[in-house]
């Protein structure tokens, strides 16, 4: 059996009780002391990473199980909770091979621009993807590159999936505590179709994306070789009806429409949770 985290919180947001804050330091809610030398880019950001049956973290963590969601900073487990959509962005992303060490090669943060443009790079794919040697490149856009279709992973198996990741970045605040850091939930590859569909969702309500409720949960899902595995269920429950968390929520949205989502800072984004199954090859859409 897994043996608990000393880090490890395990919670849902029916059973999680307020932390207590004794009166004599209420006085200091807010403050930065201790860690007046930092600044917002020493921070990483949280990522909601939605657990597969194979997930390494289930080793590290006795309650969490198959279908929850893990905060990768605070450690806190969720099976369901109360969001409100701060920020998006569409992107994407190559990555260097796991076994090569991961990190960002190239990425096109508009959904369009390549950058480097124009770079090759020489990598070993990883050896769940048959170790092959090849040649990636990335031209001046991802459209001209044509490293978003299907078979440019393997070159030589028409199969392979894309080397680049379509990625829909999602900045999470939590409605009924707006004082938490907000958290990443990312959509890519067999969860992109739920990502388009939240898109959908939040564009068809005439409001702000940060005056919206949605209930994040999980369900199960198959490929055609009858593989399963988990992906994001965002059902949309009403909007925000405190005026004060609207406004937090809003000053939040116009910080982050400023500077962007910085990809570096979002803990275990690379991981591409590894533990799910890839999804279906025939017929798949270019993306």
């Amino acid at each position: 059996m897994a043996q608990a985290s000393k880090r490890e919180v395990a919670i849902t947001e029916e059973t999680r009780l307020p932390d207590a804050i004794p009166d004599f330091m209420k006085e200091d809610i807010g403050s930065r002391q201790g860690t007046e030398n930092f600044g917002a880019e020493d921070m990483e950001t949280p990522r909601l990473k939605l657990i597969q049956a194979l997930s390494p973290e289930l080793q590290e963590y006795s309650d969490l199980r198959a279908g929850n969601y893990l905060n990768t900073v605070t450690g806190e487990i969720h099976k369901t909770l109360r969001v409100t959509p701060i920020y998006s962005d569409r992107s994407y992303i190559l990555w260097n091979p796991r076994d090569a060490g991961g990190g960002i090669l190239a990425r096109a943060q508009d959904g369009v621009h390549w950058s480097p443009p124009n770079a090759e790079f020489r990598v070993r794919l990883d050896k769940n993807q048959g170790g092959a040697e090849v040649v990636w490149r990335t031209a001046d856009t991802v459209q001209r590159s044509g490293l978003h279709d299907w078979g440019t992973m393997n070159p030589n198996d028409p199969n392979s999936p894309p080397a680049a990741t379509l990625m829909f970045n999602f900045l999470l605040a939590m409605t009924d505590r707006p004082d938490d850091l907000p958290a990443v939930l990312t959509c890519q590859r067999s969860s992109i179709k739920v990502g388009k569909h939240f898109v959908t969702q939040i564009r068809t309500t005439g409001v702000p994306s940060y005056a919206l409720v949605f209930e994040l949960s999980s369900a199960v899902s198959r490929n055609s070789r009858n593989q399963e595995f988990w992906v994001p269920v965002l059902r949309g429950v009403g909007k925000v009806q405190d005026e004060a968390t609207y406004r937090r929520f809003k000053g939040m949205y116009a910080a982050m429409s400023k500077t962007g989502l910085d990809l570096d800072k979002v803990k275990g984004l690379g991981d591409e949770d590894q533990a799910a199954p890839t999804a279906d090859p025939e017929g798949a859409p270019a993306y």
